[in-house]
């Protein structure tokens, strides 16, 4: 189809009753491009990558540019993907001809890890480079060697992650190599597909980083300008203070001046199961109902929505859902914190946008979502766009 001039998706009259026709003027990309297959196909590749936290884009970074290469049309704007932004090891795309990326996109690259120890009986005791949540049980695991001679990254162990009472370790199959400082072990598990469209996989946060490369080509296409982030280094130590975690997009963000709008979307805990903080029966957000919309995040030790810009998206929400996109309203019981608490320093307008699921850390068994999900939160990322100039207007106390 004949792709859209640039101007063809700025505001003609006020920001609020714009956003029906900006929305309406997307929707011909979005349906052609954000189809299940494609989402699906990029859920897989991804979640099937490892990616431990400082190592995530030397090792899933080359997936993301290969898929988002191999997607790209015969008259699409050249894909700007840098691996190593500004220095950080984190990614960086942007899209639109334009020098001004007040809008921004957040979603990380890595995966939990675990650093080693020196080796205790049957295996390693680990420190844990994540938020750990395996109380007890195992998960099967792999830890990986950085190899200097051949400049890549190889499976150094399979085995196990093991928790007793919340404490890790890694035992290794028989005939496993001996680990040393400078592995890291990571848990694994296959990704599947159920008839009803529940997934399986390592999605925390394959499944935002697939939607939102998936929604890059049609911002692109549609020239709007943005920067999509892919920060390593989200997961990290565990701390009281925010600060200690989202390390890589605290340094992404040390580079930029500030936006109009920030989405940050990451994996979110489905309700009714567990009793945990994590999986709260309280929480409404169910699989297959939509993509999720939060107010705050981990009770206000992340960032909170400033009420004028909640109000819009809600709003917005509405008009999205005459496209055929669902978004769920989390009811505030528990949403995580991701790469929030280094933008939060940057900007107040900050809409949390994630999708639901058990399990993201391998609590009580392997991460499971819904593909329809995921599927509306990359459609949502595209046409939560519109919302920039709005933000804008409502931060100046405009009327909008």
């Amino acid at each position: 189809m004949t792709r859209p001039r640039r101007q063809d998706f700025t505001h003609s009259g006020g920001a609020l009753a714009g956003l029906p026709d900006v929305i309406g003027r997307l929707r011909p990309l979005v349906d052609e491009h954000v189809t299940e297959a494609r989402v699906l196909h990029y859920l897989r590749e991804l979640s099937q990558t490892p990616a431990p936290s400082t190592a995530a884009s030397a090792m899933r970074g080359r997936m993301l540019r290969d898929l988002i290469e191999a997607d790209r049309g015969p008259g699409d704007p050249p894909v700007r993907l840098d691996l190593d932004f500004r220095n950080t090891g984190s990614a960086v795309l942007t899209t639109g001809g334009g020098d001004d990326k007040g809008l921004w996109y957040f979603a990380h690259l890595d995966t939990i890890s675990y650093l080693v120890q020196p080796r205790r009986d049957d295996g390693y005791p680990l420190v844990p480079f994540c938020y750990h949540l395996v109380q007890d049980g195992e998960r099967a695991a792999r830890a990986y060697r950085y190899d200097l001679g051949a400049g890549e990254y190889r499976v150094a162990a399979e085995g196990r992650l093991v928790s007793d009472a919340g404490v890790p370790r890694f035992v290794p199959d028989d005939g496993a190599e001996a680990l040393r400082p400078g592995d890291r072990v990571a848990p694994v598990c296959r990704f599947s597909r159920a008839a009803d469209g529940t997934v399986t996989g390592h999605f925390d946060n394959a499944g935002g980083v697939a939607a939102l490369a998936v929604a890059s080509t049609v911002l692109s296409r549609a020239g709007i300008d943005a920067l999509l982030a892919f920060p390593d280094e989200e997961e990290g130590p565990v701390g009281s203070g925010s600060q200690m975690m989202g390390r890589g997009g605290s340094r992404i963000v040390a580079h930029l001046p500030s936006p109009d709008l920030a989405v940050v979307t990451d994996m979110q805990q489905a309700g009714g199961r567990g009793e945990d903080d994590g999986d709260r029966p309280e929480n409404t957000t169910r699989l297959g109902r939509g993509a999720v919309l939060a107010e705050f995040s981990s009770l206000a030790r992340g960032a909170v929505t400033p009420p004028h810009l909640y109000a819009a998206a809600r709003h917005w929400a509405d008009l999205v859902a005459g496209c055929g996109v669902s978004v769920q309203e989390s009811n505030n019981a528990y949403t995580s914190r991701s790469d929030d608490v280094s933008v939060l320093l940057r900007t107040p307008d900050i809409l949390l946008l994630g999708f639901p699921g058990f399990d993201r850390h391998f609590d009580h068994a392997d991460p499971t979502a819904n593909l329809a999900d995921i599927v509306d939160l990359a459609r949502s990322l595209v046409y939560v766009a519109a919302l920039r100039p709005l933000a804008a207007a409502l931060r100046r106390g405009e009327r909008p």
